[in-house]
């Protein structure tokens, strides 16, 4: 363990850490990647655009102080969560339901992976009234071998 935590990825006996790092170098295993550095940097520019706002709602939903973490929902919920969902939804709604290039890209699974999270932490359901997000998840979960795994995976706690 690299770092001490997970996630770690072990490949022909060497380990990393970093799970976007991680999600990048298998993206490009599998070619959910561009075709060239441009087309990466459009995908790249989402991803880290999505951590950016996990982080926001993140810092809100992990304040300890009940007091302070209330302030803080306010603007979370009133200018932080509308404003991100309101541009990723542009982006997909340009991208044909994709984050990137009009196609399915590690972007996509990257949303879809960390939906629930975010849903945890700022309990509510994001995509509700995104449709073009919910059509990412869709089309990330209408995938058979992501579908049939999500249908079989163990149950966990968020």
């Amino acid at each position: 363990m690299p770092m001490g935590q997970m996630p770690v990825l072990e490949v022909d006996g060497r380990r990393v850490h970093q799970s976007i790092s991680m999600a990048r170098y298998l993206a490009k295993q599998v070619g959910l990647v561009g075709a060239d550095a441009w087309e990466d940097l459009q995908i790249d520019i989402v991803v880290d655009t999505i951590n950016d706002f996990r982080l926001k709602i993140a810092v809100v939903s992990y304040e300890p102080d009940d007091d302070v973490k209330e302030k803080k929902l306010v603007t979370l919920n009133n200018e932080v969560i509308p404003f991100y969902l309101e541009k990723l939804d542009a982006i997909a709604r340009e991208n044909k339901g994709h984050f990137a290039l009009g196609k399915l890209t590690w972007a996509d699974l990257y949303f879809a992976g960390i939906l629930d999270y975010l849903n945890y932490m700022t309990k509510t359901d994001l995509t509700e009234k995104y449709p073009n997000l919910k059509a990412v998840v869709d089309n990330v979960l209408g995938i058979e071998s992501i579908k049939a795994w999500v249908e079989k995976r163990p149950v966990t706690e968020v």
